[in-house]
């Protein structure tokens, strides 16, 4: 991520709102400075708001309100929407179940589009609809400065169903927290795959200039290097072009063994297309953001090519207990289709909201509602136990790798990373 040179206060923090994130791009697009100086007013009016304590919702009755950010529109908003759902169903389960000490949960989404400056805007006026936390957001580069806006006007909580870039909890802040693993984490066991279950020696590694996939790129270069491996290539596409033949053609002739595409599933998919059309002597090796179900449609029939696996946290549609196929089935049941990839996390870190405020006697004060989201202890989330370290990260999990398989098209795990190595999935 591009950034500047930042005025701070005498703490050593960021001094002006928003302005630090003038520097930010996604897929390589400049920001616009009339619409980021809009957004910057939008910013401060929201602050002014919460410094003067016009919110309701910090008083003993009422609903308590709660904000979903995520991309509603453009190239990824179904994994957005589907984020969204999740955020709202959890409410409207933690309201059958009485509410938090019998006050209800009253949902207010904002479309971030995967756009920084989006993404201030988005959380700003959330601010001002006197929203006491946000749980959601998909993309890191309108996550982390959604986050500075809510640290900036008291230290709201920001619980990310999605974002995986380190900085989101390495700012420094007690009022993050990532239901999902870090990048940092995902990039090795990305690497070790390609090395032990691929024989990968050499490398090609494709990214989109995106936060997220510029970090995870970055990551698997030095994690490929400390084991030995050669990177041939390392390089960025645009996203929404509408052929990436040359780039493919470009990285055939350093010869990798595996290329390693770190972006999102739209590019990912018209890569596996061009990809099986070409048909190189390497493979194609996708990680997280390629798993979603959306990719299935953009590749069509190419994404069963044998020479394509995605490396994968475990989402939604390979955690298997009951209580994920009982969400499954109520997604279904409320929305007609099935859940997005972090559906699941979104759901659970709906739910660790509602256990802090429970546990915090219903005080939705920030300062203390934080401390309450770092002491949950939750053991029987659909994910998984819940719990934050003092960044607000949560144990990594054990990653799987998947490829599509079938007419139509799915999904099914072939290996999982158990203590450092790859076996086969059962």
């Amino acid at each position: 991520m591009a950034a500047g040179k930042v005025p701070r206060d005498r703490l050593g923090r960021e001094a002006v709102p928003s302005i630090a994130w003038a520097g930010i791009e996604l897929g390589g697009q400049p920001m616009v400075k009339g619409r980021f100086l809009a957004a910057s007013i939008a910013a401060c009016g929201a602050l002014l708001l919460a410094a003067c304590g016009t919110s309701s919702n910090n008083g003993s009755s009422g609903p308590i309100k709660v904000g979903i950010t995520g991309p509603f529109t453009g190239a990824y908003a179904d994994p957005g929407t589907a984020i969204r759902n999740a955020g709202e169903l959890a409410i409207a389960d933690i309201n059958a179940a009485g509410g938090i000490n019998g006050r209800k949960l009253q949902g207010f989404s904002e479309d971030d589009a995967c756009d920084a400056q989006q993404g201030t805007q988005a959380a700003s006026k959330l601010l001002t609809q006197g929203i006491i936390a946000i749980v959601g957001g998909y993309c890191s580069g309108a996550s982390i400065p959604e986050s500075d806006i809510l640290r900036r006007s008291g230290d709201l909580p920001f619980i990310t169903a999605a974002s995986s870039n380190p900085k989101f909890t390495d700012q420094g802040y007690d009022n993050v927290f990532r239901m999902v693993s870090r990048d940092d984490a995902e990039a090795p066991a990305d690497v070790s795959f390609m090395q032990q279950w691929l024989k990968a020696s050499k490398i090609a590694i494709l990214h989109d200039n995106t936060t997220y996939a510029k970090g995870v790129a970055d990551s698997a270069k030095s994690s490929a290097t400390g084991a030995g491996m050669t990177v041939t290539y390392f390089d960025a596409i645009t996203p929404g072009e509408k052929d990436y033949t040359a780039a493919l053609v470009r990285i055939g002739s350093t010869h990798p063994d595996v290329l390693f595409y770190t972006g999102y599933y739209p590019e990912f998919g018209l890569l596996a297309k061009e990809y099986v059309s070409l048909a190189p002597a390497y493979k194609l090796n996708g990680d997280s953001a390629d798993a979603d179900p959306s990719v299935l449609k953009v590749a069509g029939a190419a994404i069963t090519n044998p020479g394509i696996t995605i490396n994968t946290l475990p989402t939604t549609e390979f955690i298997h207990n009951a209580k994920n196929d009982a969400f499954t089935a109520s997604y279904k049941a409320k929305y007609g289709g099935a859940p997005g990839d972090y559906s699941s996390y979104e759901y659970d870190g709906m739910m660790a909201l509602a256990q802090a405020l429970k546990d915090n006697g219903g005080k939705t004060d920030a300062k203390s509602l934080n401390t309450a989201l770092h002491a949950v202890n939750i053991a029987d989330g659909i994910t998984g136990t819940i719990h934050f370290d003092n960044k607000g990260d949560r144990p990594a999990p054990e990653f799987l790798a998947v490829q599509a398989k079938g007419n139509p098209p799915a999904f099914a795990p072939i290996a999982i990373r158990q203590n450092g190595n790859w076996v086969a999935s059962t």
